[in-house]
């Protein structure tokens, strides 16, 4: 038997709701976008049916005939699965179709011959994004009002997820409007205000105000309790100010402290809303204490545990200290665990902001089962960034929330044959796809290594944000002690022994994207432009920081052994491949992308660190050309030479043109 779909199809639901009516919607689209308006077949039917015995969100599908479909619905979001499952199997439409540019042949019908379909449940419980860091996507006009955050949760959706970490606004709405969970953000417990005028400069001691908070926290559960939240809570942003002397405490009495606050806004949520979610989040003031047996928590409160921001569950680095110190719970542990994982960071040190997760997915994956295995199954959170940057390792992520025995490098072949085409829209050949798979995966491999620990390895955030505060210690004349910025990977070294070790990291990753990038140009032949946007384009930025930070390195010695004029080329070099990076992104900026690759509004401002690196090209000038600043282009132009003093950026272009022709030794001149 085979269930004939077509544009003409008519969808009824037993039941109404804004998740249920934007699904209904959403799959009206999904058919005009693919398949023609036509009357050759008879409308077929499909009946949404609600069955609540059923767990929640699962849902089956059966054909009665060749034009009745019965889908049993367990809730709204098995509903919205429901059809985009269909969407997914019959009509084609991809996961992340929108984020890669899928392009769809109309057809006149699509056939769906599978008779009965049960809705196999998740390996996690609770699976979520979180948009830290997602600047580029925060201010994204995608071309209609909310288009960017719709297709941010629809990508969601249709992986599986079932939850977006989001403060209250209007992308919270839609969340809840899509049928999606809201967690909100950390610090504020409940989503309660904190204390502001009451007590100026500082909050009130919970111990002489618990009368106080508990109207506070009862409040917010008040106000929030007809959202659909995973209820938050743990310690308020002012964190351990509402308990005197807690760092001091031993341990165990910190925990009866911190429980005691935990405990009273679970109550509030428990009084109103007794079957709610309720996570708390194990960071650097939690973890020890639930890892020392002395957070005294129901069971039934999920414990939320981050990596160290680099896909490592252990301690986040503080400032120079990394003790790398194990973060999950204890084996046996009682309750409900979970897990926040990033894909993406923007932290200012070796974020990947423009770039993909910097370390091997396999490492991801071998992190994410272990933490599976010592009961991580209740909630797994993502840090998706802007997603656009981060579509492949998120389709993996949300891979294993849905298969914890998803093998990585089956993935990784069946996510390239099925993004990747020809550009007549062909499968592209089995060489072809090798090809792409090789350079997906050799793309970790080649990632600059800041430790030596597998998760120690660089986004992109590493090279620009390093060069702009080694640059701006330069330019302000502070290079006689260390650069704070370089401190947490470099150490507290004087300043050239900082670069030289920023040199040396950078160094030794270059030849191998060097590598890469004739590897992924050579792969780039056969298939479309969206190669070319996506592996192409970040190996081409991440070799250009490469490149600019080496060069930069390379010119503190210049300074110092009085090589002014090869000081200034090598600056203005650093200034140029930070340029071209930025050019790599404006080439990635057409159609729906034209404004999305706003690099400038994060940390990763490329145009910020050219600024920095041009200004500081005055120095050696100054130096080694002043004060009549015409001397290095009568060397390099002799007699052509203009007899007024050329800008900056055109002696430099003079110079480096100068720089690569041969001197009389037969070699070139630097």
């Amino acid at each position: 038997m085979e269930f004939l779909l077509t544009r003409r199809v008519k969808v009824s639901a037993q039941w109404s709701s804004e998740p249920l009516r934007r699904a209904l919607a959403r799959f009206d689209r999904d058919l005009e976008m693919t398949l023609n308006a036509g009357d050759l077949v008879p409308a077929g039917r499909i009946a949404l049916v609600l069955a609540r015995q059923l767990p929640p969100e699962q849902f089956i599908i059966d054909l009665q005939s060749a034009d009745s479909m019965v889908i049993r619905a367990a809730d709204d979001l098995a509903a919205v699965y429901a059809l985009l499952h269909i969407s997914r199997t019959a009509l084609g439409i991809l996961p992340l179709w929108f984020w890669n540019d899928q392009r769809f042949e109309k057809r006149e019908l699509a056939a769906i011959s599978t008779e009965h379909y049960t809705a196999r449940p998740a390996s996690v419980g609770l699976r979520g994004w979180s948009f830290a860091g997602g600047q580029l996507l925060e201010g994204w006009n995608a071309g209609a009002q909310d288009l960017n955050w719709e297709m941010a949760l629809e990508a969601l959706l249709r992986l599986g997820g079932n939850f977006a970490a989001l403060p209250a606004g209007p992308a919270a709405d839609l969340a809840g409007a899509m049928g999606l969970w809201r967690l909100p953000p950390a610090g504020l417990p409940l989503e309660a205000v904190p204390f502001d005028s009451r007590w100026p400069g500082r909050p009130p001691l919970y111990a002489d105000s618990a009368d106080a908070y508990k109207t506070l926290w009862a409040a917010a559960v008040e106000q929030h309790k007809h959202q659909k939240l995973i209820w938050r809570i743990g310690l308020p942003e002012q964190g351990g100010a509402i308990l005197p002397d807690l760092a001091a405490a031993p341990l165990p009495r910190q925990g009866e402290q911190v429980s005691r606050v935990l405990r009273a806004q679970l109550d509030e949520v428990r009084a109103v809303l007794p079957a709610a979610p309720v996570c708390v989040e194990m960071d650097s003031r939690l973890a020890p204490l639930a890892q020392a047996g002395v957070l005294d928590l129901p069971d039934d409160v999920i414990r939320l545990w981050p990596d160290n921001g680099y896909g490592k569950f252990a301690a986040p680095r503080q400032g120079q200290a990394d003790p790398r110190t194990p973060r999950l719970p204890r084996p046996g542990s009682a309750g409900r665990q979970g897990v926040y994982f990033h894909a993406a960071v923007s932290d200012g040190l070796a974020g990947n902001c423009l770039t993909m997760r910097p370390a091997p997915m396999e490492q991801a994956a071998q992190e994410l089962c272990d933490a599976f295995e010592q009961g991580a199954r209740a909630m797994w959170l993502v840090c998706a960034g802007s997603v656009k940057p981060h579509v492949y390792p998120l389709d993996v992520l949300a891979a294993l929330w849905r298969d914890v025995d998803t093998d990585v490098d089956a993935h990784r072949a069946a996510y390239l044959n099925a993004y990747y085409r020809a550009p007549d829209g062909w499968a592209l050949q089995p060489r072809q796809l090798d090809d792409l798979g090789t350079c997906l995966k050799a793309w970790s491999q080649n990632t600059a290594a800041f430790g030596p620990w597998p998760d120690q390895r660089a986004g992109e955030q590493l090279m620009v944000c390093a060069c702009r505060a080694a640059a701006t210690a330069w330019l302000a004349g502070r290079t006689r002690s260390s650069v704070p910025g370089l401190r947490w990977a470099a150490g507290d070294r004087p300043f050239a022994e900082q670069l030289a070790w920023l040199r040396g990291v950078c160094a030794d990753a270059l030849p191998g994207f060097e590598t890469l990038q004739a590897g992924c140009e050579y792969a780039a032949r056969p298939t479309t432009r969206l190669w070319k946007d996506t592996l192409l384009a970040q190996t081409r930025l991440y070799r250009l920081c490469l490149q600019g930070t080496v060069e930069l390195c390379d010119a503190w010695p210049d300074w110092t052994a009085g090589e002014y004029r090869r000081c200034f080329v090598r600056l203005g070099r650093a200034a140029a491949a930070f340029e071209d990076a930025r050019r790599v992104l404006g080439g990635c900026a057409h159609g729906r992308w034209a404004n999305f690759y706003r690099q400038e509004e994060t940390a990763t401002d490329l145009g910020r660190t050219v600024w920095v690196l041009r200004a500081l090209m005055a120095l050696p000038r100054a130096a080694g050309d002043g004060p009549d600043y015409t001397g290095w282009q009568r060397q390099a132009l002799g007699g052509r030479a203009p007899a007024a003093a050329l800008l900056d950026e055109p002696l430099w272009a003079v110079l480096e043109q100068a720089a690569k022709q041969p001197d009389r030794t037969g070699g070139q001149t630097s």
